[in-house]
């Protein structure tokens, strides 16, 4: 009798050991997110620093000198592979490493065939002339690259954290007078300013601030104008600081200094407001929290 029970009892136990044994053994492949899945390259920066926050496997992105001197040394993982500039990346470093996507905006599409034999590309822009506001757009875009990557519940994190975000920044910013008018130097003579569906005009849309400049702009949001057209403008002017660019810092510095600048009704009033350039101007949703950021702490501040 005790034979009769033993021997089910034991093919019991075998049997549960074995399923055990191979859920242990599947756990790794569960959603996993490891080096083994390849790497994602990319060859826009509003893409690189969404998949930074998104993703925990490696990046491949070009012109990463040129994204860090705007953003920081800090700005980018560890994990991240420099594949040279962007216009012209190293193609013979992309082939060796493991690459599972690549993900680029349609102006770099006289790449595609030479890349495409390396992973599939598809295409991808923060700036693809969609009617819908520019933080719809953010959303949207956001949404898109989490589901090329797999990463559709990091992308929707991304999304509810930065509106929390946002809605705490509002709590301060309500006490901010506006207009204002977001605007970057160009050369001596011009300024850069920036409309309602920008990434500044989002921030200032998302704060409820109201942004002065209400005239025409183009594909990429915003406008150049002469700095005399400043004189028709007595808001705050909020200046983004390049200076920390070798490239930028003569242009700006003689600017400030000139008699024009000094006469404009703002400059005289000292109305205006030297931003830190802690983001990529034509970044996606990370860039969005830096800029907000820098621009409620500075004009919390005075």
């Amino acid at each position: 009798m005790s034979y009769g029970l033993t021997l089910p009892l034991r093919k019991i136990i075998f049997l549960v050991f074995l399923a055990v044994v191979i859920l242990l053994a599947s756990l790794p492949a569960l959603g996993r997110k490891n080096s083994e899945e390849g790497t994602v390259l990319t060859l826009d920066f509003a893409i690189a620093e969404t998949l930074f926050e998104i993703l925990d496997t490696p990046v491949a992105m070009g012109g990463v000198n040129n994204y860090k001197s705007w953003v920081g040394e800090n700005s980018t993982p560890q994990n991240l592979v420099s594949i040279g500039t962007i216009p012209q990346p190293n193609k013979e470093l992309i082939s060796t490493i493991n690459v599972s996507t690549i993900l680029a905006p349609p102006q770099y599409i006289y790449l595609e065939d030479d890349l495409s034999r390396i992973a599939p590309v598809e295409q991808l822009s923060l700036y693809d002339n969609n009617p819908m506001r520019s933080w719809e757009k953010m959303v949207k875009f956001t949404k898109e690259i989490g589901v090329r990557v797999g990463r559709e519940q990091e992308a929707n994190f991304l999304i509810s954290e930065s509106e929390e975000h946002f809605s705490r920044l509002r709590e301060i910013s309500n006490s901010i007078p506006s207009p204002l008018l977001i605007i970057q130097f160009l050369d001596e003579r011009h300024v850069r300013v920036y409309g309602e569906n920008s990434l500044p005009g989002t921030v200032l849309d998302q704060l409820e601030l109201d942004n002065a400049w209400d005239g025409p702009t183009n594909q990429w949001e915003f406008s150049i104008i002469s700095i005399s057209e400043l004189f028709n403008y007595d808001v705050h002017l909020v200046i983004v600081d390049a200076s920390h660019l070798p490239s930028r810092k003569a242009v700006q510095d003689g600017i400030m200094a000139s008699g024009l600048w000094n006469r404009l009704p703002s400059v005289q009033k000292n109305n205006t407001t030297l931003l830190n350039a802690n983001f990529w101007v034509f970044g996606a949703i990370p860039s969005t929290i830096r800029f907000a950021d820098s621009l409620v702490n500075a004009l919390d501040s005075n």
